[in-house]
This record gives structure tokens, C-alpha cells and sequence, in this order.
């Protein structure tokens, strides 16, 4: 469909216009994120079959490793294979990783410094945080039914069409300073809409009301997507420039449930590529054999509360309400 009403008042160009659609949110999130690798973080790397890796080098796309490609040396290190340092320029440059375990919704997110180091890409943790599985739930990326392997992907796809199967996807976005974020998104169906040559729109659902993905493009408009399909070994780059809008028209076209998204991210100037990702196809993450059992890993709130409280009395007194919260925001997904 053609762009509707481009008026500057469609859009949000402020981080005071954005927290009047987005409440401010409670302080004690930002004890959240770690400086570094404690056991939870360790434990879920140590499930994970995935991992997507980001740099601020625009030159270094967006890729999925296979997580026998990514080694933990210390709480404060991670190394990265002698294959993917022989063929990534950067160096110095920010980069995040996001490591996904199959069969489990939540992920962790790992922000820091790439630098080479012999024949070594040595990545200097900054910060961690373990995301919610909300955008794992919204698109049923681990259904458990699946007991096939990877969908036959030799026939080429378009753009259009993987646009209309992908109902995940990992979305980079950089502050004023070109300090990466990753944040997955998920939805039923299709995750993002196509609304004319080259232009996306991507519904901003329910989430913690940190909104940093959002705060970033405010300040730096380059965003850069990694495009999943189920049960396929199929992956589309996306690049572009982004903006927020609160256009009620296009909003429509993201209704799920009967609600209509408060806002949407915008994105013009599109570049597809469409490949064969080598590490799902080792790894085969969706497969129902591979999937990591309920139990076999900590729970996402025991863990989150750990990290806001720490490991002791309030820690443990902490968990059974972020518990609650967290059961809420799955029942409420849009």
C-alpha cells in the first residue's frame, strides 16, 4: 500500500513526546542489567544453540553464529572464533550479542567492545541483561509440535515474501555515540508490514516502558534488522532509516486482538538480503529434540530477580511478585 499523511505530527521527535505514549518506568529496572557474566548469564549461554551478533562498523552486518563459535574466557571476556575474526573488519567498535537457547522464550542480551587480538576477535563486556519472552510468545517461535527439520529453502524467495513468513526478528538500533542494542520482536503472523517501496512499519507492542530501542532512534535514525522464519534456515538482513510514528491509519494495519499499537517504527531507504544461515543449519534450533526443557534452566523471574536484588533474603522475598509481574505481561501480550 502507498504511505498515508506524512505530517510532521504524525511523529514522535522527543524523548518528552515518546513518554507521553510511553509511561516513564520503574527505576528498579535499571538494576536489571549487570556489568557482567554472573551464573544465570553463564547458564543460559551454556543452553544457547544461537547467537546474533551486531556491530556499530556499518560494514559488519548483523549475522547469526553458531554459540560453539562464541567461547565465555571470564565474566568480562568473550572470544570469537579465528573464522569470524578473519572475515570482520571492526575493530574497537561497539557490538552486541543476543543468545538464544531453543525452546525457551527469554534470551540475554551482552553489549561491549569487539577488539583483535592475534588471530582472536576478543569482546570486552560493557553490560548483560536477560530479555522477557514476550516476542518469543507473540510469534510461537518455539512450538513445541514442530518435530520436522528446516522447510527445502533452495527456491529463491523475494523480499515481499519473506516480509509476509517472518514473525521474528532482532532489531539493532544505536545511541548518539554508536553504542549497539539489540531487542527481539515477535508477532503473530507477520512482525512487519510492508506499506510501499523500500518502507517498513513495525509495531511497538507492550513491553517494560524502558523503550530503548526507541530513545536510540530518536537520536540516531540507522537500524538494522535480522529477519527469522520458523522452521526455515532462511535469514533477511534489513537495513534503513528509521522514525516513530503514531499514524493512526498505519497503526490499523498492525491490529492484533482488536488493539490497534500506540506507536510504530518507521523505516525508509530499505536494502533486503536474503541468505542460508550456516548456523541454524547446524544447530537445527527448531527442531522439538533440541528444545530445552522447562526446568533446565532457571527460571526468567528467579534470575531477573537476582540480578534487581541479589541472591539474598530480598532477593529471594523479591521473586515470588516479579514472578506475578512476569506471568501478567504473558497474559497480556498486546
Amino acid at each position: 500500500m502507498a504511505i498515508v499523511d506524512n505530517r510532521k505530527d504524525q511523529f514522535i521527535t522527543s524523548e518528552a513526546q515518546l513518554r507521553q505514549r510511553v509511561p516513564a518506568y520503574p527505576k528498579i529496572l535499571d538494576k536489571r542489567i549487570r556489568p557482567e557474566l554472573d551464573r544465570y548469564c553463564l547458564e543460559l549461554i551454556n543452553f544457547s544453540t544461537l547467537v546474533i551478533a551486531a556491530y556499530s562498523d556499518s560494514n559488519c552486518p548483523m549475522e547469526i553464529l553458531s554459540a560453539k563459535d562464541v567461547v565465555v574466557a571470564d565474566g568480562n571476556t568473550i572470544v570469537l572464533s579465528p573464522s569470524i575474526a578473519m572475515r570482520l573488519t571492526c575493530d574497537g567498535c561497539y557490538a552486541s550479542l543476543y543468545f538464544m537457547v531453543p525452546g525457551v522464550g527469554h534470551g540475554l542480551r551482552v553489549n561491549g567492545v569487539v577488539q583483535h587480538h592475534d588471530s582472536q576477535l576478543v569482546f570486552k563486556i560493557k553490560s548483560t541483561y536477560l530479555h522477557c519472552a514476550r516476542a518469543a510468545a507473540r510469534s510461537d517461535l518455539w512450538n513445541n509440535e514442530r518435530e520436522q527439520g528446516p522447510a527445502n529453502t533452495t527456491s529463491p524467495m523475494l523480499p515481499e515474501q519473506f516480509l509476509a513468513a517472518s514473525s521474528y526478528l532482532l532489531m539493532k538500533t544505536m545511541n548518539v555515540v554508536g553504542e549497539t542494542e539489540l531487542s527481539p520482536r515477535g508477532d503473530q503472523g507477520r512482525v512487519v508490514y510492508s506499506i510501499g517501496q523500500s518502507r517498513l512499519l513495525i509495531p511497538e507492542r507492550p513491553g517494560n516502558k524502558v523503550a530503548v530501542s526507541l530513545r536510540n532512534i530518536l537520536k540516531n535514525n540507522k537500524v538494522e534488522l535480522l529477519m527469522l522464519i520458523p522452521e526455515t534456515d532462511l535469514i533477511m538482513h534489513v537495513s534503513g532509516h528509521a522514525s516513530i510514528t503514531e499514524n493512526k491509519q498505519l497503526l490499523d494495519l498492525a491490529i492484533v486482538n482488536n488493539k490497534r499499537p500506540k506507536l510504530a517504527i518507521l523505516m525508509d531507504q530499505c536494502c533486503f538480503f536474503i541468505a542460508q544461515s550456516h548456523a541454524i543449519q547446524q544447530t537445527k534450533p527448531w527442531l522439538n529434540e533440541r528444545h530445552v526443557r522447562p526446568g533446565e534452566l532457571t527460571r526468567f523471574s528467579k534470575a531477573l530477580s537476582a540480578h534487581m536484588s541479589g541472591e539474598g533474603f530480598i532477593g529471594k522475598a523479591t521473586t515470588p511478585f516479579v514472578d506475578a509481574i512476569v506471568k501478567k505481561d504473558m497474559r497480556n501480550l498486546y
